[in-house]
């Protein structure tokens, strides 16, 4: 699939330019970006608004990939873009894996801050290219060599020899930093493109929100990662957006774990609680990458939640995975290699994010969570002790929250869709849903919850969703304890009938299914699992679609230290 170059390809440069040139005096390479803007705006009379962002990584792979189809001035800018920095000085880090390069004099002279970050120290480039190179090393030991990502290919004799380069200069504003490549980088074999690259960083970190020696750390950390994620493990020119938000949120989680007590990924993460919505207030497909601020440096919570829940060693397993397929295919894989699967771990991953804030459990769920805001609803309404629905749309994978507001508490709506299946696809329609509570008898399929109401959730394919309610107050799943779920259980559409049995202490349980006279139709041992602050037995729908027609059917979980007994009506 070739993706056309629009429009987008000057809001990307703008987003560029705004984060780069913010001081009065540019760098040769600052001014090309510069000149290549503005011909890009008067050959598509862009409106696109000046805006920033922290990694100009993405970015550049947005630019490459689309550089046949720019004219021959625009081309020209972008090869003054990529053109290494001629900088004064250069020397070894103390591993020798790494060569930095400075000034000793002009806008580019890197220096030392005050403890307080409040101002530059005169005198200390030296001391600060010794942090540079220190630092550096530190992220290769870590990254390379302890969580064993793939290391970043040599780029030859670029810069003075095989070591990897980095570049410090002036950035200016919010811009950290950049991974740069070029056409002629290009590494051949292999199903995707994987280049040598050079990196570039601001040369003192004054007056950017993480500052100083902090920013320093977190954004080579962040940017090494990508050095490895291009040269170790590739692109792929296929999908849409080149998975990048993906590479970002990697990036941003790896910063934490080189430098766990930096969190510069705390000025981010708010933008995926309250904001990443369109203008409706329907939350974006997980898969988005822009516009501005949506990079991906705000869903790092991803990896996050899989690193709590398997490991560290899964993004590296995906990262693998990334060498012969894209992003959500490796994903998937390697969710069944760990026992799971994307929908169940998307769908967990939703549960997780509505216990943040106040909410939050550290022990249960994110590790550093109460550092994260409230997740914002998507729709709130008051339910009027009768009948109260929300009519709405979602795109594939992707989380909505939908409150309730009931005498005392609310109940809120945590709805997933987890078609993971459909997030390569050109066209993303959304689709059309309803969540309904009431206090009286709604149509099938229905979920009992506590407080007597009643929710009913509608939507074309079920298959493709996941709806867990939680109360408020209690924090908890808003489910009746002892109600199958759902019910009636239609096989066609449902992936499993979900029993509850909280109390036991078993493991597993053996299932027996009897019709209305009493007959044995299906029987079948089934673990016991812990999910939404509960215990349940999952029947796969596959199970039972030639062991059992349609009907009313009396189901028994035989656990070790209790029985539970359901009457549930199963739909073929």
């Amino acid at each position: 699939m070739k993706l056309r170059a629009n429009s987008l390809w000057g809001v990307f440069l703008l987003m560029l330019t705004a984060s780069v040139l913010q001081s009065q005096s540019f760098n040769p390479r600052l001014e090309a970006l510069h000149s290549l803007q503005q011909q890009w705006d008067a050959q598509t009379k862009s409106e696109a608004q000046p805006m920033q962002v922290k990694c100009g990584t993405s970015l550049i792979a947005f630019a490459q990939a689309h550089r046949e189809d720019l004219s021959l001035s625009l081309k020209a800018g972008l090869s003054q873009l990529i053109v290494r920095p001629d900088h004064q000085k250069s020397r070894l880090s103390p591993s020798g894996k790494f060569r930095v390069h400075y000034d000793t004099t002009g806008i580019n002279t890197p220096l030392l801050l005050s403890p307080d970050n409040s101002q530059k120290l005169p005198n200390t480039t030296e001391r600060y290219i010794d942090s540079v190179a220190a630092v550096f090393d530190y992220c290769w030991k870590m990254e390379i060599d302890s969580l064993g990502f793939a290391a970043p290919p040599s780029d030859g004799q670029q810069g003075g020899g095989a070591e990897y380069d980095v570049y410090v200069s002036e950035l200016s504003g919010s811009l950290f930093g950049s991974t740069y490549w070029a056409d002629e980088d290009l590494i051949p074999g292999g199903a995707t493109k994987r280049y040598s690259t050079y990196i570039e960083i601001d040369n003192d970190f004054f007056g950017y929100r993480t500052s100083g020696m902090k920013g320093l750390k977190v954004t080579a950390a962040h940017e090494f990662h990508h050095a490895s994620q291009v040269g170790g493990y590739g692109m792929w020119d296929t999908v849409p957006n080149f998975d990048f938000y993906f590479y970002e949120l990697s990036a941003v989680w790896m910063e934490d774990m080189v430098f766990t007590d930096i969190n510069d990924y705390y000025f981010d993460v708010p933008t995926y609680f309250k904001n990443f919505k369109d203008g409706q207030g329907i939350s974006f497909p997980f898969t988005i990458y822009g516009p501005s601020p949506y990079y991906g440096y705000e869903r790092s919570i991803w990896a996050h939640f899989l690193t709590k829940r398997f490991g560290r060693d899964i993004m590296r397993e995906v990262w693998e995975g990334v060498k012969t397929q894209p992003v959500i295919q490796s994903t998937v894989q390697v969710l069944r290699q760990h026992g799971s699967d994307m929908e169940s771990e998307f769908a967990l991953f939703s549960y997780w994010n509505f216990f943040t804030g106040d909410r939050a459990d550290i022990a249960k769920y994110y590790p550093e969570g109460n550092h994260y805001p409230r997740y914002i609803p998507n729709v709130s309404t008051t339910f009027n002790g009768l009948t109260s629905s929300i009519s709405v749309s979602a795109p594939p994978l992707s989380t909505q929250i939908y409150q309730f507001i009931v005498v005392g508490d609310t109940i809120n709506a945590v709805v997933a869709n987890v078609e993971a299946d459909q997030t390569y696809l050109t066209s993303q329609a959304l689709r059309p849903l309803e969540v309904r509570l009431s206090s009286g008898n709604l149509n099938a399929p229905y979920q009992k919850l506590s407080k007597g109401i009643t929710a009913n959730f509608s939507v074309g394919n079920l298959k493709g969703w996941r709806v867990l309610y939680l109360e408020s107050l209690s924090r908890s799943n808003a489910l009746s304890a002892l109600e199958p779920s759902p019910n009636p259980l239609r096989v066609s559409s449902a992936s499993k009938l979900m029993l509850p049995v909280q109390g036991t202490t078993s493991v597993d349980a053996q299932i027996s299914i009897f019709s209305s006279s009493l007959d044995l139709m299906y029987s079948e041992r089934y673990p016991i699992v812990e999910a939404f602050g509960k215990k349940f037995i999952y029947v796969p729908s596959q199970d039972l679609k030639t062991r059992v027609s349609s009907g009313i059917y009396f189901v028994v979980a035989e656990c070790g230290d209790a029985e539970f007994k359901w009457k549930v009506a199963i739909i073929q």
